[in-house]
């Protein structure tokens, strides 16, 4: 076949690369043994042969085409696992470990290997003067560290924020005095009495009580201290049995015929002064109130050395449940009420335990006022306000947890210095205290927190409710579920935001303190029975807003 090729056609001279990279690598190399004697010599790979450009002019073993061989190619394009060095991950590493270095040292045939380390030009444009200027030196790689949001100052602040009786009772100094006056006088003094201890739900009764009885341990050895909480028990029958058990220090085998003479008589004999403490006091009530007459009597038996203290949430419970006390002066206990926290007073109470947590603070101001105005408004419960800070800084803290941020090592950042992080993250504010509000309550509070009223519109509009409810059925006594049935129904009509049932019962016991309401307490709370103890005139007089009360009571249910 005649050869198509002009003979005078000239060869294309093309850069031979693979030779230049060839003597860089060698250059290198000797470089290298000249610089780290100590360093292992590798051998150096012969130059390779020249061959024709096309492949039909290669006669013999030079003729490689399509022949599966390993060409000799320059490091960087030969396998790793040829090469016998370690794998280098190109790009960004990952650091999990704070303490790992960010700085790595590169020996000489590995910054030839690495593409990334060669020269700032592109890896087809490096020449081999390029290569000589980079000396054996430490570099820092190219990494990032995968930051987890830390949420140790949410820990702390719901720490702080448990219902736990704190270091230091706040508003509480008047009440704190009187009762530790109190036990001054009859405990120390040896002369039997009896204080009544009245408030609303979380105004802190319990909590000043228990504090005042750790701090006068030492003042307390020599009298009997029995604290029985009167929820726990089955009837208030039991109440009798519990405190023999307490008083003989193991189970008493007395007959319950018997169980009221056998304690008479062991609270009359011989013998250090009996503290007794009754917490929730008003579940003793009974047909006929026996079971709180009799314990009231004790301090005033001949030879008595009882020392009662009674707590429960209703004001007039002496007067009211007991009338028969009036008859006996000598026998009606000290009064001592613990009136609901005012928003002031909340906010103080969340600040205070906020400031225990160092660093920035997790909630900021309108966060916490928000959520005193709101608690003050309705029942001025201590305890709630600090269950709602803490759901919602459950929330931030679930959110923030959520987040994961890959944040980029700098150049000047050194491997001893920490990751600057911001110690609040995201902090609690308005809207968090409002979703747990909307959550826990069940409906939107009442938007008219912080009134000058005596009585909040929330508790006006309940007692209409229960006034409807006795006027239509002529009983006195109707249960928590059908009234927070009837309130819902006054509430939209009057095109006011309710509270959920649970808040309900919140609001009658508040009205319970102040004389309003009556109730009587059961297993499950949409079964408490509540009853009025005024009169309507009175009602009106108490509220002092006829007009809102004659519309209401006109629209009906």
């Amino acid at each position: 076949m005649p050869s198509t090729r002009s003979q005078s056609q000239s060869a294309i001279q093309f850069p031979k690369k693979k030779n230049a990279r060839t003597h860089t690598k060698e250059a290198s190399r000797e470089r290298t043994k000249s610089e780290n004697g100590s360093s292992v010599a590798l051998p150096l790979s012969p130059l390779p042969k020249e061959l024709p450009l096309s492949p039909r002019k290669r006669l013999g073993d030079d003729n490689l085409c399509n022949v599966p061989q390993t060409l000799s190619c320059s490091p960087p394009k030969q396998s790793r696992k040829e090469n016998g060095l370690p794998s280098t991950p190109k790009g960004r590493r990952l650091l999990f470990d704070e303490n790992q270095s960010a700085t790595t040292p590169v020996s000489p045939l590995k910054r030839v290997q690495d593409p990334y380390l060669l020269s700032p030009l592109r890896r087809g444009q490096e020449t081999p003067s390029s290569s000589r200027n980079h000396g054996p030196q430490e570099r820092k790689s190219v990494g990032a560290r995968l930051f987890k949001q830390e949420g140790s100052c949410y820990q702390k602040a719901k720490h702080a924020l448990n219902t736990a009786i704190p270091e230091r009772l706040l508003a509480r100094d008047s009440e704190t005095a009187t009762i530790k006056a109190f036990l001054t006088s009859h405990v120390s003094g040896g002369k039997p009495g009896s204080l009544y201890i009245s408030g609303a739900p979380g105004t802190g009764k319990t909590a000043c009580l228990n504090k005042l009885l750790q701090e006068s341990k030492d003042d307390l050895k020599q009298c009997k201290t029995v604290y029985i909480n009167c929820m726990s028990l089955r009837s208030s029958q039991a109440v009798f049995p519990a405190i023999a058990e307490e008083i003989s220090g193991g189970k008493s085998s007395i007959a319950a015929k018997d169980i009221v003479r056998s304690l008479e008589k062991m609270v009359t004999s011989k013998g250090p002064i009996i503290l007794l403490v009754l917490d929730e006091m008003d579940q003793l009530d009974s047909r006929g109130q026996d079971v709180l007459y009799t314990v009231f009597e004790w301090p005033w038996l001949p030879n008595s050395r009882v020392v009662l203290i009674g707590i429960a949430n209703a004001l007039d419970l002496t007067d009211r449940i007991l009338p028969r006390l009036q008859a006996r002066p000598q026998c009606k206990p000290q009064l001592l009420n613990f009136s609901p926290y005012t928003k002031d007073q909340i906010a103080t109470i969340l600040q205070e335990r906020l400031n225990q947590v160092s660093g920035d603070q997790v909630l900021d101001n309108a966060a916490i006022q928000f959520c005193a105005r709101k608690i003050s408004a309705v029942s001025g419960d201590a305890r709630k306000a600090l269950d709602i800070c803490r759901r919602a800084v459950e929330i931030v803290e679930a959110d923030v947890r959520g987040q994961t941020v890959l944040k980029p090592l700098t150049e000047s950042l050194s491997p001893s210095k920490e990751v600057p992080s911001n110690p609040v993250p995201k902090k609690v504010s308005l809207p968090h205290i409002s979703r747990v509000l909307s959550d826990v309550y069940g409906d939107k509070m009442a938007s008219s927190g912080g009134s000058s009223e005596s009585f909040p519109l929330q508790q006006k509009l309940l007692v209409c409710a229960l006034l409807l409810l006795t006027r239509q059925s002529k009983i006195k006594e109707v249960t928590l579920g059908k009234l927070h049935e009837a309130y819902s129904k006054v509430c939209r009509k009057q095109q006011v935001p309710g509270v959920g049932q649970s808040e309900c019962l919140s609001l009658c016991q508040l009205l319970e303190t102040r004389g309003i309401l009556g109730l009587k307490k059961a297993k499950e709370a949409r079964l408490t029975k509540v009853s009025l103890k005024i009169e309507e005139r009175d009602i009106e007089h108490a509220f002092k807003d006829k007009v809102l009360i004659g519309n209401v009571l006109n629209s009906g249910i």
